[in-house]
């Protein structure tokens, strides 16, 4: 909401589970002056100067790394070059620390009052999450921790800074959630806020936009700001913008309670900027495909990218693990309770989609057993645990692809889903239906009345009183088990959901539409490959058909019985007409080398579906069953 009220600072460094109201948007401090020029953002670059109060003396100006909702030290210092400071006409030198490559050295003379800093930020569409977004000819996505540099060793939300920014032309709208002071052509200035709340507040702008009123919470406006490369990617149907004014009515429903004054899901969509999904407390920043809004199909297999995001205004931004609400973005953050802020947000935010109407009932299931089906045969849960997952986090996002069933990787995601699932489950077997996991969400995420941006922190034990506010159990052999052992075998909250695990020879309707979104073909439960569509192998399960005949990740199938690798059909044929005992022939590449192998599997196609259990309840189903609604949005 680029026009509306200006953003809270957050709360304070906080004890495990105490609260704390916003803090002054540094009191008494001179505000930073970060001027930003995206004239050329087009081009891929944008320049930034910065007017530092400053007294004589040592100083070390520091570039964020620790990035929220990132949970990785992945600030994009590559992308910082042309750095020049100045003391009125004096050129400064600075220097590198030699250790955190995140500091810059320098002296300020005596008498200088304030420093000139200029640098310029190289956009890249290359690199993990929001590095990766930044301009089309159409569209431009600014994060503020690529473009500001501060004095080391403060709270972020004692420095403040008055931002403003320059657009590639007049033409050009803009959503944020910071308050615009003016607006004079394409320079936008933004009234002064904390370091912390500048990063807590995306801006995306384009030539191509519309805005979608989805309601207000208590009087708070909920809207979408869509960017996309072309007019034509906005044209959403009535029946789409009800399901999203749906997700929020279905928020509210479970939360009953916000902690924003004001919220915007940013949504780029298009087929040139990279996507991704960031939460902040009164935004969110999401990027997906061009036909999102336009094509039925798209929206379901996405449709879980805007509800995740917005359920991290409740869980991860408003309750936050404590060792993730740090004082600034260079102090680093741990992340072993990310099954928490991640996974349950994974469970709420295909749950919510679903219970919206975003998605059908069906394919939540099936997305269900996609995910069920891909841990049972994860062959890496031979030797790592869930918990080791999340702690890993920093390297893991950038460590998926090849030998990912080996290696494991960002499972608290999907792994964690199942496990809220199934604690959800529980929850019902405990109480005979009288409770659930809505009400430990209620409780918990939700507050007791509404507010402002806030932080209220939490560690394990938190989590497990809450849990037993509800239902007493004993939780902590719960997450024991779940979480911190190393288990063969993940969750199962299907059978006693009264749902079992099951393959065909055909795939569900909405895992053809997701394999399609994901341009794949799953082949891990035949001949144990994750193929795109272009024939190149992204995995190989270990211990499966394909693995003992020495194929690896990287290789590209050329061949297979000596036709050109097609689509999922083509492969169906071909593992059928294996089962009278031909070996199925592969013929492979690595660069200009060519070789065949032989697959000796007769199996057929295989795909995961759930089939009910005769004669049991249905539990999933009424989990799935969308929330009553009293009032509200």
């Amino acid at each position: 909401m680029r026009r509306l009220l200006g953003a809270a600072a957050l709360a304070a460094m906080l004890t495990g589970g105490a609260f704390a109201p916003s803090r002054a948007q540094g009191a008494g401090a001179e505000a930073i002056a970060l001027d930003v020029d995206a004239s050329d953002a087009v081009q891929g670059i944008v320049r930034v100067h910065e007017r530092l109060p400053v007294s004589a003396g040592p100083l070390t100006l520091v570039y964020p790394k620790w990035i929220p909702g990132e949970h990785a030290p992945n600030g994009p210092i590559a992308n910082l070059a042309g750095l020049h400071v100045r003391a009125g006409r004096t050129v400064l030198p600075w220097r590198r620390d030699p250790v955190d490559l995140f500091a810059f050295h320098l002296d300020v003379p005596s008498g200088a009052g304030a420093l000139d800093v200029d640098f310029e930020y190289l956009g890249a569409q290359q690199g993990l999450n929001s590095t990766a977004r930044f301009s089309t000819p159409n569209l431009f996505t600014l994060t503020w921790n690529k473009v500001v540099l501060t004095p080391a060793g403060r709270d972020d939300a004692a420095v403040v800074l008055a931002p403003s920014l320059r657009l590639p032309s007049p033409a050009w709208r803009y959503a944020t959630a910071l308050e615009t002071a003016s607006a004079n052509g394409a320079t936008l200035r933004f009234r002064p806020v904390s370091l912390e709340t500048l990063v807590d507040s995306p801006l995306d702008a384009g030539i191509n936009e519309r805005v979608f009123d989805l309601g207000a919470w208590d009087g708070a406006p909920v809207t979408l700001a869509a960017f996309a490369d072309t007019p034509e990617q906005l044209a959403a149907g009535d029946a789409t913008v009800e399901k999203l004014r749906a997700l929020v009515t279905q928020m509210h429903a479970l939360y009953r309670h916000r902690h924003w004054n004001h919220y915007t899901f940013l949504l780029t969509v298009s087929d040139v900027m990279p996507g991704q999904g960031v939460e902040h407390h009164q935004s969110s920043d999401n990027g997906t495909q061009g036909k999102y809004l336009t094509d039925d199909d798209a929206f379901a297999a996405g449709a879980d990218l805007l509800a995740h995001e917005f359920n991290h205004s409740w869980d991860g931004k408003y309750r936050r693990p404590f060792d993730l609400a740090t004082p600034n973005l260079q102090a680093p953050m741990i992340d072993d309770l990310l099954w928490v802020y991640e996974g349950m947000t994974q469970f709420y935010g295909d749950l919510q989609a679903e219970r919206a109407g975003m998605r059908t009932q069906q394919q939540w299931l099936d997305g269900l057993a996609l995910s069920d089906a891909s841990y049972v045969t994860q062959h890496g849960r031979g030797w790592r645990s869930l918990e080791d997952t999340a702690t890993s986090s920093s390297f893991l996002y950038g460590a998926r692809g090849p030998w990912a069933s080996e290696r494991r990787s960002v499972d608290y995601y999907g792994e964690g889903e199942l496990l809220w699932l199934d604690a959800d489950v529980t929850i019902r077997r405990l109480t005979h239906g009288a409770r659930s996991l809505d009400d430990v969400a209620r409780a918990f995420f939700g507050g007791a009345a509404n507010g402002t941006p806030s932080v209220l922190t939490y560690r394990r034990a938190d989590v497990i009183a809450a849990l037993n506010d509800v239902a007493p159990y004993d939780w902590g052999a719960f997450f024991a088990q779940r979480v911190d052992a190393v288990a063969p075998q993940p969750p199962d909250p299907f059978t006693p959901g009264g749902y079992r695990l099951v393959f065909t020879e055909a795939p569900s309707a909405f895992e053809t539409i997701a394999n399609e979104r994901r341009k794949q073909v799953d082949l891990r439960y035949s001949l144990g490959l994750a193929v795109g569509t272009d024939g190149t192998i992204a995995d190989v399960l270990p211990d499966s058909v394909a693995f003992r005949a020495g194929v690896g990740p990287g290789e590209k199938i050329v061949a297979m019985n000596d036709r050109s690798f097609g689509d999922r059909k083509t492969c169906d044929a071909a593992l059928r007409a294996a089962r009278d005992g031909t070996p199925l022939r592969l013929l492979l590449t690595a660069g200009n080398v060519y070789r065949t192998v032989a697959l000796a599997y007769r199996g057929g196609p295989r795909y995961p579906h759930f089939e009910r259990i005769p004669g049991t309840e249905d539990v999933l189903g009424a989990i799935a069953k969308p929330l009553q609604t009293t009032g509200g949005p």
